[in-house]
């Protein structure tokens, strides 16, 4: 049963310019992912599957009108281009898709990629999206890159075949890496940021930048950040040597009487003596694999001696290098800042889960200097948005609840006293309408139990914005009724400048202080907006 939910009419004024602000749109079922620059389209993704919706097509029974898909699952960067075309893959064979006009279109592949390819952002305009493409499988003999990142160019009405963007061959330990991607992209199109992933799953960011010629080149931001003590490099000493195997040495008839007898071990019940190939093979066949396999104890053992000093140097590596969590790594729209969400993890455990504890925090990487900020909000703030002058969105993680909070100036401020320095109308809404009920899991440490504690409170969710902020969403998880996605809400704030008040719907006098609280009355002096009109109180 979905939750019910009343709201107050909201039409906001501006006190400089009287500029009229519409109320949020609600949306059931919905977790909005993505937001085209210009607020015109925004992409919901959730266990129900992709939703597009488009504010354009706005009538008197909604305001926006949908497309729902269930088999697509939205880029991982800005997924949505201001002309309406949004990037996602497929599940069943996870091939790069883009969606143009209310129709599903594939990617071009070349020969030699497999599947799993993915499209995950688009510039602005929508000429150019960015993503990766698939290229060696899993568990191969040889040290291979599995994925590498390129974009696709708009040609036609579709999209060119995809361009390889230059990378590197090595990971900071001249090992061939795991996975080398391409996440998000500004608005022109012309700097793109991913990770590399090396061989032991360390990830670091890359960026990819297209000069006035045309030409792509890469760079490692902040590459001093790895390897900080500047530790001499270990070289991956790849694939081990092979053991010898006894069927190698035997002939096809010694190998079924093995099998015969083996065959026989088991229909026992495994009573009799299990056989031994050894059993069957000649003196000279016994002679020639125990050569061979003094050979492999050989190399077995240098290969150790090597691979050892490879981990102990990636591990030394690891402990005083940034640890940046996977795929959450985005750009802003104007090309400037890079954010990414840095996990460290503790000594102790936690209880909930038994694995250590880890401290999630967001740094936002200045490409034009050397400025890192670095926010943190009690161990747990992941990257989610980065808007224009590099002020970033983060969220908690999901869970019972998660919350928002903008990233600016070295403060993570939580998005309702960020709104209420914004629109306090907004703020007041949220406070009265965004209030859900939750279990808190506590434990005790003397008993060993956990307690559930049954509380209420306002969930912000994740937030997502357009790059000036102009339109804000927050998509709140559903902790009240698992059948459905939850809840999305879009505020508009084009035309708020100041203190926006909110008019009353009647005579009735409605009074407000600054930083948006509904009040009874304005005894206290101070300033307040009562019915739409600042006014002091003396």
């Amino acid at each position: 049963m979905k939750k019910i939910f009343l709201f107050f009419s909201l039409t906001a004024l501006s006190l400089s310019g009287y500029a009229e602000l519409s109320d949020p749109v609600v949306i059931e079922d919905a977790s909005i992912k993505s937001i085209s620059p210009n607020g015109k389209y925004a992409v919901s993704q959730g266990s129900s599957g992709l939703r597009i919706l488009d504010f354009t097509q706005a009538n008197e029974n909604s305001k926006f009108k949908e497309s729902d898909y269930e088999e697509y699952y939205a880029g991982d960067g800005n997924c949505v281009s201001d002309n309406g075309v949004v990037v996602a893959s497929t599940p069943t064979n996870t091939n790069a898709q883009y969606w143009k006009d209310g129709t599903w279109h594939s990617l071009p592949s070349p020969s030699y990629a497999r599947t799993s390819n993915h499209a995950q952002g688009i510039s602005a305009d929508g000429s150019r999206i960015c993503g990766t493409l698939r290229v060696a499988g899993m568990g191969g003999a040889e040290d291979v890159l599995m994925v590498v990142p390129c974009i696709w160019n708009a040609e036609g009405n579709g999209y060119g075949s995809p361009v390889i963007l230059p990378h590197p061959d090595f990971d900071f330990s001249n090992s061939v890496p795991q996975y080398i991607t391409a996440i998000d992209i500004s608005a022109d199109g012309k700097v793109i940021v991913g990770q590399i992933r090396d061989v032991c799953a360390l990830n670091y960011p890359i960026i990819y930048k297209e000069n006035e010629s045309g030409e792509w080149s890469f760079e490692i931001p902040y590459e001093y950040l790895i390897n900080p003590d500047h530790l001499e490099a270990v070289p991956f000493p790849g694939d081990g040597p092979i053991m010898p195997q006894f069927e190698s040495f035997m002939t096809q008839e010694e190998i079924d009487a093995y099998n015969e007898v083996y065959q026989e071990y088991v229909s026992s019940g495994y009573q009799i003596p299990c056989p031994e190939y050894w059993e069957f093979m000649s003196p000279q066949e016994i002679l020639a694999y125990n050569e061979a396999a003094d050979e492999y104890n050989e190399k077995a053992i240098a290969y150790n001696e090597k691979f050892y000093a490879w981990a102990d140097f990636v591990y030394a590596v690891a402990n005083s290098s940034p640890n940046y969590a996977f795929n959450q790594v985005r750009i802003s729209p104007d090309g400037k800042t890079i954010g990414s969400t840095v996990i460290v993890e503790g000594d102790n455990i936690d209880p909930l889960t038994g694995f250590p504890k880890v401290d999630n925090s967001v740094w936002l990487l200045d490409l034009t200097s050397d400025k890192i900020g670095k926010y943190n909000k009690d161990g747990d703030l992941n990257i989610y948005y980065i808007a224009n002058d590099g002020v970033g969105i983060a969220t908690t993680s999901p869970g019972t609840v998660c919350n928002s909070y903008i990233l600016e100036n070295g403060e993570a401020i939580d998005i309702v006293t960020w709104m209420n320095s914004k629109v306090p109308a907004y703020a007041s809404w949220i406070n009265e309408n965004m209030v859900f009920p939750y279990e808190e899991e506590v434990y005790d440490d003397k008993t060993g139990n956990y307690d559930f504690i049954y509380k209420e409170g306002v969930m912000t969710g994740r937030a997502t914005a357009t790059p000036d902020f102009s339109m804000i969403s927050l998509s709140v998880q559903n902790i009240w009724d698992y059948m459905d996605d939850g809840m999305a809400y879009v505020f508009d704030l084009k035309g708020a400048d100041g203190v926006e008040t909110v008019r009353p719907a009647s005579d009735e006098m409605t009074i407000y202080d600054l930083s948006g609280r509904k009040l009874k009355n304005a005894k206290a002096p101070g300033i307040y907006i009562i019915n739409g009109e600042k006014k002091v109180v003396r």
